[in-house]
This record gives structure tokens, C-alpha cells and sequence, in this order.
């Protein structure tokens, strides 16, 4: 029995996949969760599988967040804290959880999911799973704005370097000589200041690290950042090696995944500039960059001009452009009055404590000189400082009754909560019970009503067959046939043959239609072939229809693409599409087109797009036309079963996806999208 051991290589797997996106591999990563999703796993390595595949989708694209993704992960983990034995993948969950609530700016929530995925991953045994954490954990405190409590952290994990993971000291030094960046650079201090020394030392750490282990992004990173340093507080002539290295790697995955990298990387191109040639037109330059940065950057990369702000602050006086500066520091004020606001109630209840204490001290100086009247307005004080005393303390009697309450209807209320939960669950069980025989049924009804016709033709056709066969023998038992009857007899025993063996190949087509709902991979076997060449013959074969219909066509089509996969199959699914656009969709059309494109995707992949000006498919029907049986013209013309069995074909053998959009009188659009290289399922 090797499942056991198969069941422990998908495990390491898995586990390889959360190094690889710690590091941002996420094309291995995406190849590696593709391979083992054909596998068979078991519940535990699925939820993982699950789970890496959302945290995969999280980093490839910067921009998803919200309460729907949010409820998406916090679902998962809670799968995953129900199986106690196997603590890596609530570890695992919790650290996609953090990188969620991190970019929903809930910063404090993300440090305690991660505090509690680093003791699990000292529990599942795994310490270089922890560092990643770890490295995690300083990302978010930079981001946090935690940069004293950062470089406290700092300390405490650069003495582990030598048992750290490589990826995760990259990152701990990366996020240490940032958190020395920002508060250097919002001091304004200058370049001979210990924290600016400590942050180009990281840096220069953290490049040397990732170029000694072969890190190429990493080192994009390292140089990003260097870049922009010795920009700031460097001589140009060692801002500007970094920049090249930048520069030669335009299609790094750094500048799509590291929030602001492009800005930064024009930035410290017009920074370079201007200090290597300080004129008044690179310097108007360097300001146009910053007006363009106020414009278009959004919040959440507010930071990037921040910084821009913060070098025009500090080289305006040697450009000779004092306003610019002084307009600079204004806009920082500004910025950093947006900052304090969250913590301008704290401040309002601070000074009235403290106007309440001078207010008291000025009570007392005049106690003091009125000196007969001191011990009556003291006696008086204390009465009253007695009677508040007694108020506070029925308050706090009050205010614990109304926790102890509170707590108790809040138990009832989750008790309660639990029970609903427990109903919604069952009656969604019921509802998809419900749904599935709805579907059959559907599946039964259209089956027998395109069936009825062509076998009850057939059995007309038969009945008639027999009738005359009776008619006949009659005939000649009583010695009465005649020439014209015995004429009229065949012919309508063959009308009646030809009737029976139409309606019979009709069952026999839509049989075999149905029979292709249930497509087997193993039918075809895959091969190379032209892919542009197909669709051009493809679409030759109904040149005549769309002659016949006057219908204008257009291809736009590379020389060649070769393809691997299942050449036959795609063509019927192409045949399928190009009939239902020239029989139903253009069919009576104004001025009939019809259009035939190919583009390729990222990742080996291709779109091909068929699109019409035809009827166009309603609102209504659009979500159904993959049903089978469903046709708009049941039981007149077609018996529904193409686009289903064009979906299975496309998802099930092809391994693509394939989408239908449409409006009313607007024509419609087909989309599909396919690997150029297919690998037969087992």
C-alpha cells in the first residue's frame, strides 16, 4: 500500500507551498497547487490545499479585500482550529487571516493571529515555519507604524540568523532597515545620523544575503530600497548602480506585488537626477513628480509622497527654492494633522483633567487667604467629596450588575446564534437536496419531451407498416389484389419506412448527445497541433452558410500557435459556438457580423473570443444556457444539449473555463480560455 506515503509527499508539498509564497515564488507556488489538485487527498490535506489556494489568489492580486474575503478565511480557520492533532494548518489559516487583516489596516489583529500561528507552529514542531511568522510579524508592525517596538523585535531575532530561513531573514532585515528609514526620515535627520548609518547596513546585509543565496527578487527588493536611500542621504554615484539593477528587470515581480515600488523606483530616478546635476530643470521636474504623486495615488499609498514631500522639505534650500520647501513642510503638517485626529478626544479629556487640577489649585490659594473660612469650605468639600463617593460607589454597584446582565444576555444570544446557525445549515442541506432533484427532473422531462416526438413518429410509422401488411394479406387470401391498390400499398410502406428510420436516427443523434454529458477524458488522446490553423479551417467549413447569410466575418489570428491537448474536442466545441452564433444568433440580423479572435494570457495560457451582432440572449436566459435541455426554441429546432455538452468538453477535457456574455438586441460574446499544454488527468 503506497497511499501512506503518498498522503506524507502531498503533506510536504503543501508545506512547500507556504515557503514558497512567504518568499513571493507565486508561479511555482500556482504550479505546484495545480499539480495537487488532481490528487487524492484527504480531509485535512483538502482544507490545506483550500486554504493555500486563497492565500495564493490574496497575494497574486493586492487589491482583494473587504468583509466577503474576510468571512471567506475566518470560515476556514475555524475549520481548521476543529482539528486539534494537526495544528500546522490552523497555523497556516491564521497566517493568511493576518495578511487579510493587515491589508484591512487591522494591524493589531493581524499581530495576535500571528502571535497565535507562531506558538502553533512550535507546536506542529516546525521552527522554520515559525521565523516565517516571525518575519510576517515585522512586516505588519512596519506597516503598523510600530517602528520602536519593531526594532526591539529586531534584536531579539538577529542573533537566531544562522537557524533563521534565509526568505524570513531577508525580510527581518528588510522590515528593520525600514522602520530606521521612517523614523530617520521624519526627523529629517542628517546622513551622518546613526539611524540612516543602521538602515543602509541592513540593507547592505539584506542584498549581500539574498545575492549570496541566488534571491534574484529579493535582491530587487534590496536594491529598491538602497536606491532610494542613497538617494536621500548618499552620494548619486551610489544611489545610481542600484537603479540599474532595477531598471534591466522592468518585468519583476517586485514592481506588481511591493505596494508603491514603481514610485519609488521614479523617484529615486528623479532624485539621481537632480543631485547629479543640480539645475532648476530637474529640479521643476522633481516637483512636477510630486504634484503627479498627489494626484494619483490613493490612500493606501499615501506614504509615497509622504516621502517625496519629506526629500523636497530637506533639499529645498540647497536648490535654492525655499518656497518649495516651505510648501513641502506645510503639506506634512497637513498629513500629520490627519494622523493625530484619531487621537484627538484622548487629548481634549487630557486637558480638561488638567484644567479641572488648575481650577482646584486656584480653589485652594483663595481658601487659603480667606483663612477663617477654611475649615467650613473644607467641612463643606468633604461633604460633597463623601456624597460623590457614595454616588461612585452605587454607579459601580449599578455598572456590575449591568455586565453580569449583559454577559448573561450575550451567552444567550450566541446560544442562540448557534441554534440558528444549526437550522440554516440543515435547511440549506434541504434546499440543495430539493435543488438536485429539481435538476433531474428537469434532465427527465427534457429528455422524454425530444424523444416523445421522434418515437412516436416511429410508431405511427409502424402501426401504418402493419396495417397495410394486414390490408395485403387479406388481399391475397382472397385472390382480390389489384395492380393500382397493391401500388398505393408500397408506396405508402415506403413513405412509412422512410418516416420510421428518420425518427429513429433523430432518437439516435439526441442519444448520443445525452451520451456526451458524461465525457470521459480517456476518449482522446492529446497531440500537438496548430491552434490558429484549427480555428482558420474551422471556420472555413461554414463559409458557406455565412455566405448564404451574407454575413461579414473578421479573424484577427497570429501566423501560428502551437498547442498540446485535445485537437478534436476543441474543434467541435469551436463547430458548436460558430453554429449557434450563424443558425441562431444572426439568423435575420440588419447587417450580420460575426468576429474570430485569439490573445494570449500570462501563464501559458490562451483567450479565444467569438462575438456577434446578432439577438443576443435575454437576462432571463443567460445563466441557463449551459443547462441541459434548456433551448428557447424546445421542441421547434435543437434540443438544447450543445452549449452543455461544449462546457463539459472546454472544463472537464480541454481544462479551460468558458464564459457567455450577452444583452437583449446586443449580440453575443463567447470567451474561452485554455492552457496551451493539456495533461490527461489519471
Amino acid at each position: 500500500m503506497k497511499i501512506p506515503e503518498q498522503q506524507a509527499d502531498a503533506r510536504l508539498r503543501l508545506e512547500q507551498v507556504q515557503s514558497m509564497m512567504t518568499r513571493m515564488d507565486l508561479v511555482s507556488a500556482d504550479r505546484t497547487l495545480l499539480a495537487l489538485e488532481g490528487h487524492d487527498l484527504n480531509d485535512h490535506d483538502t482544507l490545506l490545499l483550500s486554504i493555500l489556494r486563497l492565500q495564493w489568489r490574496l497575494h497574486s492580486d493586492a487589491s482583494l479585500m473587504g468583509m466577503v474575503w474576510l468571512e471567506q478565511v475566518l470560515a476556514l480557520t475555524e475549520k481548521a482550529a476543529m482539528l486539534p492533532d494537526d495544528p500546522l494548518i490552523e497555523a497556516i489559516a491564521l497566517n493568511c487571516l493576518s495578511l487579510l487583516q493587515s491589508r484591512m489596516r487591522l494591524h493589531h489583529g493581524a499581530l495576535s493571529s500571528l502571535e497565535r500561528a507562531h506558538e502553533l507552529a512550535g507546536t506542529a514542531a516546525k521552527p522554520a515555519l515559525g521565523f516565517e511568522f516571525q518575519a510576517s510579524r515585522s512586516r505588519i508592525m512596519a506597516a503598523a507604524e510600530m517602528h520602536e517596538d519593531l526594532l526591539r523585535l529586531i534584536e531579539q531575532l538577529l542573533p537566531q540568523r544562522e537557524v533563521m530561513p534565509v526568505g524570513a531573514l531577508h525580510r527581518v532585515l528588510n522590515t528593520g532597515a525600514t522602520a530606521c528609514f521612517v523614523l530617520a526620515d521624519e526627523a529629517l535627520a542628517p546622513p551622518d545620523d546613526a539611524l540612516w548609518q543602521r538602515c543602509r547596513a541592513l540593507h547592505q546585509d539584506a542584498l549581500q544575503l539574498a545575492e549570496s543565496e541566488g534571491l534574484s527578487e529579493d535582491a530587487l527588493l534590496s536594491h529598491l530600497n538602497l536606491s532610494l536611500v542613497e538617494a536621500l542621504i548618499g552620494a548619486p554615484e551610489d544611489a545610481r548602480p542600484h537603479l540599474q539593477a532595477l531598471l534591466l528587470r522592468p518585468d519583476s515581480s517586485i514592481m506588481s506585488q511591493v505596494a508603491g515600488a514603481p514610485w519609488a523606483v521614479e523617484f529615486s530616478s528623479r532624485l539621481i537626477e537632480w543631485r547629479e546635476s543640480p539645475s532648476a530643470q530637474t529640479w521643476q521636474a522633481l516637483l512636477a513628480f510630486e504634484r503627479r504623486v498627489k494626484e494619483e495615488v490613493g490612500p493606501s499609498m499615501q506614504f509615497v509622497h509622504e516621502y517625496v514631500l519629506r526629500a523636497i522639505a530637506r533639499h529645498g534650500l540647497a536648490a535654492g527654492d525655499a518656497d518649495a520647501a516651505l510648501r513641502a513642510s506645510h503639506a506634512l503638517l497637513a498629513l500629520q494633522r490627519q494622523r493625530v485626529r484619531s487621537v484627538s478626544f484622548t487629548l481634549t479629556q487630557a486637558m480638561q483633567d488638567v484644567f479641572s487640577l488648575q481650577r482646584m489649585r486656584l480653589a485652594n490659594e483663595q481658601l487659603t487667604r480667606q483663612g477663617t473660612q477654611l475649615e467650613q469650605s473644607l467641612a463643606a468639600r468633604n461633604a460633597e467629596l463623601s456624597q460623590a463617593l457614595g454616588r461612585l460607589q452605587a454607579e459601580a454597584s449599578i455598572r456590575r450588575a449591568a455586565e453580569a446582565a449583559l454577559q448573561q444576555a450575550n451567552d444567550e444570544l450566541e446560544a442562540r446564534v448557534n441554534s440558528r446557525t444549526q437550522e440554516l445549515e440543515l435547511a440549506l442541506r434541504t434546499v440543495m437536496k430539493q435543488e438536485k432533484q429539481l435538476a433531474l427532473g428537469r434532465v427527465v422531462v427534457g429528455m422524454a419531451h425530444e424523444l416523445n416526438t421522434p418515437l412516436g413518429n416511429a410508431r405511427m410509422g409502424a402501426s401504418v407498416i402493419h396495417d397495410r401488411a394486414t390490408e395485403l394479406a387479406h388481399w391475397l387470401n382472397d385472390g382480390q389484389v389489384r395492380r393500382q391498390a397493391l401500388s398505393e400499398a408500397a408506396n405508402a410502406l415506403s413513405q412509412c419506412s422512410s418516416l420510421v428510420d428518420r425518427s429513429l436516427e433523430s432518437a439516435s443523434i439526441l442519444v448520443q448527445r445525452l451520451k456526451a454529458l458524461s465525457l470521459d477524458g480517456a476518449q482522446e488522446v492529446a497531440q500537438d497541433f496548430n491552434l490558429c490553423q484549427l480555428l482558420r479551417d474551422t471556420l472555413s467549413k461554414e463559409q458557406s452558410r455565412l455566405s448564404e447569410g451574407h454575413i461579414a466575418w473578421h479573424e484577427d489570428l497570429p501566423e501560428s500557435v502551437t498547442m498540446h491537448g485535445a485537437m478534436h474536442a476543441l474543434g467541435d466545441v469551436l463547430r458548436e459556438v460558430l453554429d449557434n452564433a450563424i443558425g441562431h444568433g444572426l439568423k435575420g440580423a440588419a447587417s450580420p457580423q460575426l468576429s474570430l479572435s485569439l490573445q494570449h494570457l500570462p501563464e501559458g495560457r490562451v483567450l479565444i473570443r467569438i462575438q456577434d451582432n446578432g439577438c443576443g440572449i435575454s437576462a432571463e436566459s443567460l445563466p441557463r444556457v449551459f443547462d441541459p435541455f434548456f433551448c428557447g426554441q424546445m421542441g421547434r429546432e435543437g434540443a438544447g444539449l450543445g452549449l452543455s455538452v461544449v462546457r463539459m468538453l472546454v472544463e472537464e477535457l480541454l481544462h479551460g473555463q468558458i464564459e457567455i456574455s450577452s444583452q437583449l438586441g446586443q449580440g453575443t460574446r463567447v470567451e474561452v480560455k485554455l492552457p496551451l499544454s493539456w495533461e490527461k488527468r489519471r
